[in-house]
């Protein structure tokens, strides 16, 4: 009868952080291995607190399925001698497959007549395959950071006790020197002894009698009821944030909540500086009103319940009205020095010692930024300029330059100044947005002016940095350059900005010219196509289809994309694999030819066929050119219709079909083995202004030539 499986590795407490990662992985290695060792099961549960990791397998078979496997052996002229006689060969083979040589079988297959082994295990009662797999499961867990402690092995915290039970019995095993057994520990303080999990469909509820919340997602349930209600109790509602939900209750075994209060002076403050004086370090939840503001109080989640309430609300209280204080001196002294000495202030802030001052990267950033609303949005070249020029001036604001948690407002504390002093609201607005996205999950900016600030600020960051010769090796990003690309193609992608990213680089590095920085470091357009790759690759675009659009005109996400999915629209068509199987014929063909005789026809269209040797030279040429005008047209457009230019790329299959069964290519005469070949160099121009169509596979079950 299937019974389930525990496993819970007791430690120190670990970092909010690690938790889920742990999760993930400890589930996955399970499946995987459980799979691999023939063990059936219903479910996986990966759970845990700040104390413990944990596994419920429910459903778990009580041993291996049987298995039946074919092994091929020698073949039967090695494995036998001319009388018939097993050969050392054969002999081997049947002791390797465990099995007497009479039971051997012979196979033919097209190489010849070989032996066959059939090999049947009934398999083992699970109780002995599991003391071999699941060490590894807890080993195989990967952490930011680990520790080794006098019990052996590293893991992110020590690890005190390992439980392990199938059913009501212990599954016998040792990791980081410890044996396994049925005891585990309750809260630190509600229950803080040892005591014994009776069977493994017991572990949840025997841990909630010993005040622990084991399961991840019920804490974050409780978490958030019990903001809720607090914050009712004030008329009011918790302002959310699921961020802050996970890692409180990746914090606590037994969540509780505490309603603190704090002056309403603080309230003048900006609300993000307010927010984020209670979030960082302290955790708290913040409250806001019906219409939006922020009332004085604020949610607390401790570890426990019972007795000590009030003493804990005190000391938070007190607490973040230290860090309110702090916050509101540092905002009354930045906003008597006001933003435009600020900005002066930035000549003495070094960004990078081939770089310049963080004064010089925003003078770039003006003139990317105008350059961008040239090409993009010459309405708000204004604004975005005026926004460029104030980015910055917040990382010489005592707010940010505190080391404090008000660090992380940079873009947020310059959009609150520049607002305070009266800057039109697109400049605000740009300046608080430029930051986003910060990371995949970020949301992007709302506004043209900001998008096309944030694109500026990533690319002078990506340009400048090649400029000073850092890069990008493997999963290593510490100057954070693949994030910087990766967040300018997630804009371009999904606010629909149209730009070539690698013109506008090359326009950036004559900026850096004209300073006198030096070159140095990667090229860029290197860089852009693998991060353009990336973004195809998650939008479902095969990897050779990606290769092919690549290879023309990568500067521009947002084109890139439109064109990879007119192809794979179309690629699955006879008509286009048909095409395809002559445009690769004609690449092949001049490939093989010197470039000298390789020269796109001269010849008018209005010329008549007459002029050619061959009709179907006259035809090929004629419909070549007049593809290449209506590809030419289309490609003006700021929108090109992909799909529409690739039907008038499949009204040439039946001219090429002509010209291939008419014509010799490589013909003897050179006049007329040059113009043949300046016909299908005609035509692969003609092809390559939208893709390297060499580039794509052919379908499976179609002929490559």
């Amino acid at each position: 009868m299937p019974e389930s499986l525990l496993l819970e590795v007791g430690c120190e407490e670990l970092p909010a952080g690690f938790i889920a990662p742990a999760l993930r992985q400890l589930e996955s290695l399970a499946r995987e291995s459980l799979g691999a060792a023939r063990i059936r099961f219903a479910s996986v549960r990966a759970l845990a607190t700040p104390r413990r990791l944990a596994l419920l397998v429910e459903g778990i078979a009580d041993r291996q399925e049987p298995q039946t496997r074919e092994l091929t052996g020698p073949a039967v002229r090695v494995a036998f001698d001319a009388d018939g006689r097993p050969t050392n060969a054969a002999r081997g083979f049947a002791k390797s497959a465990g099995i007497e040589v009479e039971k051997l079988e012979r196979i033919t297959n097209p190489k010849g007549e070989y032996l066959l082994a059939r090999v049947h295990d009934e398999g083992k009662p699970a109780g002995e395959v599991l003391p071999g797999l699941i060490p590894s499961w807890v080993s195989g867990i990967t952490f930011p950071k680990t520790m080794r402690w006098n019990g052996g092995g590293r893991f992110a915290r020590p690890v005190r006790w390992l439980l392990c039970l199938i059913g009501d019995e212990v599954v016998p095993l040792e990791s980081f020197g410890i044996r396994s057994g049925r005891k585990s520990r309750g809260h630190r303080t509600l229950s803080p002894d040892w005591f014994e999990v009776k069977s493994a469909g017991r572990y949840e509820a025997t841990l909630r009698d010993h005040g622990v919340v084991v399961d991840t997602a019920q804490r974050q349930e409780q978490v958030t009821s019990l903001v809720i209600r607090a914050a009712g109790s004030k008329q009011g509602r918790a302002v959310s944030d699921p961020e802050l939900v996970e890692e409180v209750a990746n914090l606590v075994e037994w969540p509780d909540a505490v309603l603190g209060h704090f002056d309403e002076r603080y309230l003048e403050l900006p609300a993000a500086i307010v927010v984020t004086a209670m979030r960082a370090h302290q955790r708290y939840f913040a409250i806001e009103g019906t219409t939006g503001k922020l009332l004085p109080h604020f949610v607390a989640i401790r570890n426990g319940r019972g007795e000590g309430a009030d003493s804990i609300r005190r000391g938070n209280e007190a607490v973040l009205r230290a860090r309110l204080e702090d916050a509101r001196f540092y905002w009354e002294n930045d906003r008597k020095a006001g933003l435009e000495k600020k900005v002066s202030e930035l000549k003495q802030i070094v960004w990078h010692e081939k770089l310049g001052s963080i004064y010089d990267r925003t003078q770039r950033l003006v003139q990317l930024a105008e350059e961008l609303a040239r090409q993009v949005a010459p309405k708000a070249r204004q604004a975005l300029s005026r926004a460029a020029y104030l980015s910055k001036a917040d990382l010489a604001s005592e707010m940010i330059r505190s080391g404090k948690e008000f660090a992380a407002l940079e873009g947020v504390a310059g959009a609150e100044y520049a607002a305070a002093e009266g800057e039109p609201a697109e400049v605000v607005r740009a300046i608080r947005e430029h930051i986003l996205p910060r990371s995949p999950s970020d949301p992007l900016p709302g506004s043209t002016e900001g998008a096309l600030l944030a694109i500026a600020d990533r690319l002078d960051v990506i340009v400048g940095g090649f400029r000073a010769g850092l890069s990008v090796t493997g999963s290593q990003d510490p100057y954070g350059l693949r994030r910087a690309g990766n967040g300018i193609v997630r804009l371009q992608l999904e606010k629909g900005i149209r730009i070539d990213v690698v013109a506008l680089a090359g326009w950036l590095s004559g900026v850096y010219d004209r300073a006198g920085v030096p070159v140095g470091g990667p090229e860029f357009a290197d860089f852009w196509t693998q991060r353009v790759a990336g973004a195809l690759e998650e939008r479902g675009i095969p990897y050779d289809t990606a290769a092919a659009v690549l290879a023309v005109r990568p500067g521009d996400a947002l084109d890139v994309l439109a064109r990879a999915r007119a192809i794979e629209a179309i690629r699955q068509t006879d008509d286009f694999e048909g095409l395809m199987i002559g445009y690769r014929r004609a690449a092949n063909i001049l490939r093989t030819a010197s470039p000298g005789e390789i020269m796109v026809s001269g010849q008018p269209m209005a010329e008549r066929a007459e002029a050619f040797s061959d009709k179907a030279e006259a035809d090929l040429h004629l419909e070549t050119k007049m593809a290449r005008q209506a590809v030419e047209t289309y490609l003006q457009s700021p929108e090109p219709d992909y799909p529409a230019l690739l039907r008038h790329l499949l009204g040439l299959r039946p001219s090429i079909d002509r010209f291939f069964e008419a014509v010799m290519v490589m013909a003897e005469d050179p006049s007329t083995r040059k113009r043949r070949l300046g016909i299908l160099e005609g035509v692969r121009q003609t092809f390559t202004r939208i893709a390297d169509f060499s580039a794509l596979q052919s379908a499976p079950g179609q002929k490559t030539v």
